[in-house]
This record gives structure tokens, sequence and C-alpha cells, in this order.
């Protein structure tokens, strides 16, 4: 094979003419790793008709990316049947939040006020504080059983401690006894775990994908009969010291 030629039957490193052959081919009809021309058969190929790995035209048939007027590949870009669904990946991070306590701080500080960290496990708080005994308003309850609902795994609860009486049998003169009750009025929740994948468009059941990856299979069945046989046939006789093939 030489560096250039314009003979369509001799392939070249450069092919030039109406009926272009080599790695680099450009004409009306074109056939090589890149192909540019109205008729273009490749790897890459761009043209008024184009087949290839990547193929861009106004009908464009690719493997992995096609892009035209009408086009079927994997995925692509236009009017293009993309045999392939999105992939779209789902990212939880931890949300921006207030800096948490422990409970033996807000029993001890002046405010009494502040928030705890916890995980949410079988539709429960549980606590980075394994001593922390926290009663939970109704708004923290509706919001927790809703976090269960949604997958969440972490929680930020807004505590306040408050003292209570409790009942006594001491007379009027005597103080009646008090307790600290951990009172969670609200919290925010979140999900923490590993990026997901997911996949977006129709056919993305079981059945959905088998029609998807008989359809991929019949356009590389396509690509091979219509430009890949060509194209490897291009590197039969393989290439020589000093860049000129046999």
């Amino acid at each position: 094979m030489d560096w250039i030629s314009t003979d369509p039957d001799r392939p070249a490193v450069f092919a030039f003419g109406q009926l272009a052959t080599g790695i680099f081919a450009f004409g009306q009809l074109a056939c090589g790793v890149i192909a540019i021309g109205q008729v273009a058969r490749g790897v890459i190929a761009i043209g008024q008709v184009a087949v290839g790995v990547v193929a861009i035209g106004q009908a464009a048939l690719g493997v992995v990316y096609a892009g035209g007027m009408v086009a079927v590949a994997a995925r692509g870009f236009g009017i293009c049947l993309k045999l392939f669904p999105k992939i779209r990946a789902e990212r939880f991070e931890r949300p921006e939040i207030p800096p948490v306590s422990s409970l033996a701080e807000l029993r001890a500080g002046p405010r009494r006020q502040g928030w705890l960290l916890a995980e949410i496990e079988d539709g429960a708080l549980r606590y980075e504080d394994a001593d922390a005994d926290v009663a939970l308003s109704e708004e923290a309850r509706e919001t927790l059983r809703e976090a269960a609902a949604a997958g969440h795994t972490h929680a930020c609860v807004t505590v306040r401690v408050e003292e209570r009486a409790l009942p006594s049998d001491g007379g009027y003169r005597e103080a009646a006894p008090r307790e600290q009750i951990a009172l969670g009025a609200r919290m925010q929740t979140w999900r923490e775990a590993p990026p997901k994948l997911r996949l977006e468009g129709p056919l993305t059941g079981a059945g959905g994908l088998t029609l998807r990856g008989l359809g991929l299979l019949l356009v590389v069945l396509a690509w091979w009969i219509i430009a890949g046989a060509s194209v490897a046939g291009i590197f039969d006789r393989g290439v020589t010291v000093g860049g000129v093939w046999p």
C-alpha cells in the first residue's frame, strides 16, 4: 500500500477520488478508518450517508455514536434512534448542617438547645451519642416516617432540653422534684450512599433491554457487512518498515 493513491483498486494511507479506499479516505464513495464523502464507510464516517462506529451525516448508522437527520446508534444526537438507554448517576451527599452536639453538652449548656446527628435504621433514630434519649414531637415523628419511606439514612435533629415537674406526694411546702426531658422538635433527613446508576427512558426493564440489545447486535452486524469487512481488508497485508506497504 502506498502513502497516497487516487487509484480505487490500490488502498493507501491517504486515498482521494470518487472511489477512495484507505486509512484516511476522501471521496464521493469513501471507505477507510476515517472516511469523509457523500457516502462514507469506516470506523469514523462523515458524509451525507455515513456508516461507522461513529457516524455523522444526513442519514447515519453508528455502532457507538451517530448524529444526523435520521440516525441509529447506541447513543447520538439529532433525530436518532438511541439503542442504549441514558445512564444517570444519582449522587447522595450530606447537606449543609449546623454544628452538632452531644446530649450531655445540651443538658449542661446554658442554652440547652442544639442539634444531634443520628442514623435512621428500621424507621428509628440511632444517635451517635449512644446514651441519647430523645422524645420526638409529632412533626418530627411525621418527618421520620416520610424519611424512612424515602430510604433516607441520616438525620439532624433539633433538640431542646426542658425541665418538667414530677408528681410529688410531699406537701405543698416541699418543692416538686424535676426531671430533664430532651425533645426533638424538628429534623432534617437525607440519604448517604455510594452513587447509584439509573437507566432513563423507555424500554429499561428486562424485556426492553433485551430488545435494545438485539437491536444493537443488528447494528453491529450491519456495520460489519457494509463497512467493517472492507476496512479490515485494508490491513490484510500489513505494513513494512519505511511506511510502504507491499
